[in-house]
């Protein structure tokens, strides 16, 4: 039975059993004031004549004193007034059970709409079904709009008549977008009854108004309040077997006591241009248990959200962003299986539901929902439903505010000198923006850095002013200082004077303080008002530009600029010289309300355009974009958003891609999850068309693919990174495959090259892709095995062991002396201590990072999952554990690793001997021997490369690029600059578009595995050849051994055949033409870090090329 006719069985044997266990009453008709209390002839909306099931009431807000509610037109003189018709019974899925006799039953709905969020035609839209039991139910009505048939506030009244030969009568309604609802039901019969309780019958058509005793008719507790669990859920023996005493034994205040969550706090509701409710595939699912494993669909619903209400009722949109949620469930690796194909679904989830917690009233079913909020907190769920059946749900919340925050905002005009009228602003839009706690400025610094403060200008600084401060015990006085400037200060649109102390009155009053500051004066201005007083609404603030970049762009645009400022709220649009930008979306959408960034449209002709920002507050200040097509102009990184492809122009399909590198031969490297498969492919990288490809399949879960930059012979070794995660397999199952890639066939036999290393069993933790320092050794992430330092069975319920959520130094260096395996003193993870094998922790505290990534400044950087709540308890000394509070630590977080650091995550097996290491650290957490992220991505970003090329001028050489998990055709990809010291720059975001991890093409373009949709997505970098000269892109391998003697690849445009090509003044011999894409030589012997070098000339800056120290 599925769950949306478990209420329609509940009530129907709830019904026959009330109607075998009363005598019949003679009745006419039946009215139910459907969603409020008994009103004169009509019963509450749950009683013993009628029993609802699911869904909620709705009460509409009382009008405000003095003024009448607003009337319901189009009703009828037999039908139900105005008080009933404005309350009504709301659900995704509900149910009406009316115990009976067998006859023929005349239905009349009642509807009038009254919830303001569905007041336009098709924001709902529902369908009713009735019968005798749930397996015989027909329609009654499909499609009711009752805003498009009557409009809001006007009755719309609907008929059916049934035979009904059972004991039940069931209507069940069911929103088709939104929810259903209904105001009340009119049911009448001439040859049959109702029937609801021994001896009972509903108040005859005309009478008295009935008491509440009459109301209140004896009936199963368990009917006339089903709790949700017994609504989903009803036990048989409740259901079908209610005991005399159960019939007799009321619980009145459960019948005509509505909750008051239920009637006050309306539901979430779709906003124009979201997605329907739609067909609901998955209900709404019930949170794990504390000790259920997490080894299949996981719905991940980020959050917690907040969000700023900017309308009259305290509502807000938010959207939610459920693209993090996945499945662990792999395609089926037995004989037969395809690790090509895409999973089903989007990612192998084929269903999502939204809905809120407490009532599982569903508000959607689409990954990303938009959905508008009422003011407060509303906790929500997704619930998921991946190819296996499985099924996961995961709760967040929502919480709306009205946006008071302290202080007031202080906008800055340029040259404007007069005095606006109070409670205008001058017609120049604010070039500068300040937020102050109090107006107390003693000079130009203290308004802040901006470009025209030495001329002209007047600041208007907004807010309210609250007397009296909450605990004082005098009035608030206001006293005005300013400068040589000219100041005003109005409070609730009246100018005080300034020249004296003005007491306020009680209550809370808008204030302006202007102030216009002429070239060459002190800028000196103070207000007296306590701190404590001042506020201002942060979603009533205008929007201000400060600063673009870049500021250039081509013809053909396709460019990313970034604009940061103020007040940027939701629901901005940008403009650049007429034209409407593509605001390119982060997380769920969301940009900040200091920085957005948008795609540059194309242009005719070259020229400066203005670009602005409007909100519904209104326009901000114009910057100026300058459109070039000079080939001197500055080149603007452009990428286009495609996919590797068939040589047939099809998507190469390539199942459970995880990890990605581009070998020293120049051909593409991938490992698979599904069954742990390595491909090999030749790759044509202007076009992204695979001309050759191969693979060997090794078995397990393929997290790296990696070659030694020590390793430049004929045939490089690829290094695979290679855990078993099945259940029941060994904690320490982890190890390091070497794989000969054969330059004329696939690859050689596989060797072990490390064995031993830990992994979460029956999870998704386990060996990553490494670096390798100058000395050859690599540098290998292995991830944790508990969420906090506490093994839990979400986890994989194992402890740390030693070498477990680390970065650990595989001492390759050693040679044919290296020794790989890995021993302990016993098998149990808690206790074991390493007893052989050449690896050593280098960096401990790393949750789960996938990769580590050695920069050309010589820094380190990996992307550490964070710690979420309900999957393990918080290790906070070597014996002490706390639970998670809220919503955990969930971002990502960016570090720059350093030998010998702590980064935050708990191994009490290294804890006896590093105390660091039993404490879990937050973020931003200031402790001694703990080490704060760079910067922190929100869930999951696992993807790390640099950009070593010199594409678009080398505008980018030297960025590390980030990629976020996507389940579906979204993701984000974002970029940071670093310096030649290791510093990091501002994190910037490219395009909404990524893959699991990334590998950077010898042309610039990013390589990204999609695991669960069986392709690979690239960034694809678009730049011009034309006219430019010699162009190096990149050199393949870009480091080596310092004796060189192997040959490189030197990727380029328009290189003239038969160059002399040099490295650091060393030439590079033995030039060979690879068609028109660049060429190949051997290297020369070198050290330290090189410039390719084109008949004589540099063609880039930087290095291209960098030798190790052996």
């Amino acid at each position: 039975m599925g769950p949306a006719s478990r209420p329609l069985a509940f009530l129907a044997a709830a019904a026959v059993a009330t109607a075998a266990a009363a005598t019949a009453a003679a009745a006419v008709t039946l009215r139910i004031n459907a969603g409020g209390p008994s009103i004169g002839d009509y019963l509450a909306d749950s009683s013993a004549f009628a029993v609802v099931a699911g869904g909620g009431q709705y009460a509409p807000a009382s009008a405000p004193a003095g003024t009448a509610p607003t009337p319901i037109t189009n009703t009828t003189a037999d039908g139900p007034d105005a008080v009933v018709l404005r309350t009504h019974h709301w659900g995704a899925a509900f149910a009406y059970g009316i115990p009976v006799t067998p006859g023929t039953y005349t239905i009349a709905a009642h509807f009038a709409e009254t919830y303001g969020p569905t007041f336009s035609a098709g924001a709902r839209v529902f369908d009713v079904t009735v019968g005798g039991a749930p397996e015989a139910m027909v329609p009654a009505w499909t499609g009711v709009d009752v805003a498009a048939a009557v409009g809001d506030h006007a009755e719309l009244t609907l008929s059916k008549t049934v035979n009904i030969a059972s004991e039940a009568l069931l209507l069940h309604f069911t929103g088709t977008t939104q929810n259903a609802m209904v105001s009340a039901l009119t049911i009448s019969t001439e040859d049959g009854s109702f029937v609801g309780g021994a001896g009972s019958s509903p108040p005859a058509t005309g009478g008295a108004t009935p008491t509440p005793a009459a109301v209140v008719t004896p009936t199963p507790a368990a009917v006339v309040t089903p709790t949700p669990a017994a609504v989903v859920t009803p036990t048989p023996a409740a259901v079908v077997t209610p005991t005399p005493a159960a019939v007799v034994t009321p619980t009145p205040a459960a019948v005509v006591t509505p909750t008051p969550a239920a009637v006050e706090t309306p539901a979430p509701v779709p906003v124009d241009g979201s997605a329907p409710i739609g067909p609901v595939e998955v209900p709404p699912g019930e949170l794990d248990a504390p000790g259920e494993p997490d080894d299949g669909a996981h719905a991940v619903p980020a959050g917690p959200y907040t969000a700023i209400s900017t309308e009259d009722d305290g509502s807000a949109v938010v959207t939610l962003d459920g693209t993090g949620s996945h499945t662990h469930n792999l395609a089926d690796d037995d004989e037969g299986g395809n690790d090509e194909e895409a999973l089903p679904g989007v990612g192998g989830l084929v269903a999502f539901t939204w809905s809120v917690f407490e009532t599982k009233e569903i508000l959607g079913v689409a990954r990303v929902l938009k959905r508008r909020f009422p003011k407060g907190t509303t906790r929500v769920m997704l619930t998921v439903k991946d190819f296996e059946g499985d099924i996961h749900s995961h709760d967040t919340t929502v919480t709306v505010t009205d946006g008071v925050t302290a202080g007031m905002v202080c906008y800055v005009h340029k040259g404007v000198t007069e005095l606006p009228p109070v409670g205008k602003a001058p017609s120049e839009a604010p070039a500068h923006v300040k937020v102050v706690p109090t107006i107390a400025f003693k000079g130009i610094s203290d308004w802040g850095v901006f470009p025209y403060a030495s001329g002209d200008w007047l600041a208007r600084c907004v807010g309210t002013i609250t007397a009296p401060v909450e605990g004082a015990d005098e009035d608030t006085l206001l006293a005005v200082e300013a400068g040589s400037g000219s100041a005003r200060v109005a409070v609730a649109g009246k100018a005080i004077p300034t020249d004296g102390l003005t007491s306020l009155p009680a209550g809370t009053h808008p204030v302006e303080v202007v102030f216009a500051r002429p070239a060459g004066s002190d800028a000196e201005l103070s207000v007296s008002a306590p701190a404590a007083a001042l506020s201002y609404k942060a979603g009533e603030v205008l929007p201000v530009i400060l600063g673009m970049s870049p500021a250039t762009g081509g013809l053909s645009g396709g460019g990313t600029v970034r604009l940061t400022g103020f007040g940027f709220l939701p629901g901005e649009t940008i403009d650049i010289g007429g034209t409407t930008a593509t605001i390119i979306e982060d997380v769920a959408g969301q940009t900040t309300d200091g920085e957005v960034s948008f795609t540059v449209p194309p242009r005719d002709a070259d020229g400066d355009v203005p670009v602005t920002v409007t909100t519904h507050n209104g326009k901000s200040n114009a910057v100026t974009f300058t459109y070039s097509s000079a080939a001197s102009a500055p080149e603007t990184p452009v990428y286009e958003e495609t996919t590797l492809k068939s040589q047939d122009g099809s998507d190469f399909k390539l199942g459970g891609g995880t990890s990605i590198a581009v070998g020293p031969d120049g051909r593409v490297y991938i490992g698979n999850a599904g069954q742990g498969r390595v491909h090999k492919l030749d790759v044509d990288f202007l076009t992204h068309t695979v001309t050759k490809a191969c693979s060997v399949e090794l078995g397990g879960q393929i997290l790296g693919v990696a070659f030694s930059p020590a390793d430049n012979g004929a045939s490089p070794t690829l290094l695979v990174s290679i855990g078993d995660l099945k259940k029941g397999a060994d904690w320490n199952s982890g190890k390091v495959v070497g794989l000969p890639s054969l330059p004329t066939g696939c690859f050689g036999e596989p060797q072990d090259v490390v064995t031993g290393l830990p992994v979460q069993v029956g999870h998704d933790h386990s060996v990553g892709r490494p670096a390798f320092d100058q000395q050859g050794d690599m540098l290998l992430p292995v991830g944790g095995v508990t969420n906090a330092g506490v093994k839990h069975p979400k986890s994989g319920d194992i402890p740390e062991s030693p070498l477990s959520g680390a970065v650990v130094k595989v001492a390759l260096s050693k040679g044919s002396a290296f020794n790989g395996k890995i021993t302990y003193s016993t098998n149990d993870p808690a206790t074991a201590k390493q007893t052989g094998g050449d690896v050593s922790v280098w960096a401990s505290g790393i949750r789960n990072g996938l990769n580590v990534e050695r920069h050309s400044s010589g820094t380190y950087w990996l992307v550490d999952n964070g710690a979420n709540p309900g999957y393990g308890d918080v290790s906070v000394t070597c014996d002490e554990a706390v639970s998670f509070k809220g919503a955990g630590d969930n971002n990502d977080r960016l570090l720059q690793l350093e030998e010998g650091g702590y980064y935050g995550h708990p191994n009490p097996n290294r804890g006896e001997t590093d105390q660091r290491q039993c404490t879990y650290r937050k973020p931003n957490a200031q402790a001694l021997g703990y080490t704060q992220p760079q910067h922190l991505f929100s869930a999951s970003t696992n993807g790390i490369a640099e950009q070593r090329t010199n594409v678009f001028g080398g505008a980018v050489k030297g960025h590390l690029f980030f990629s976020k998990f996507a389940a579906g055709d979204e993701g984000v990809t974002h970029t940071a600059p670093v310096s030649a010291t290791g510093q990091l720059g501002e994190v910037t975001v490219v395009k909404s578009y990524s893959g699991l991890n990334i590998a950077v093409t010898p042309f610039g373009s990013l390589y990204m595995p999609r695991v669960h949709q069986g392709k690979v997505v690239v960034l694809a970098a678009k730049y011009e050849t034309a006219g430019r000269g010699p162009m190096v892109m990149s050199v393949t391998p870009n480091r080596g051994r310092r004796d060189g003697g192997y040959r490189v690849y030197i990727a380029g445009h328009n290189l003239p055949a038969g160059a002399n090509v040099s490295f650091g003044g060393a030439a590079c011999t033995d030039v060979q033409q690879v068609g028109e894409v660049g060429l190949t030589c051997m290297m020369p012997a070198g050290t330290g870090k090189v410039a390719a070098e084109v008949e004589g000339v540099p063609v880039a800056e930087g290095h291209d090329f960098e030798y190790l120290d052996v």
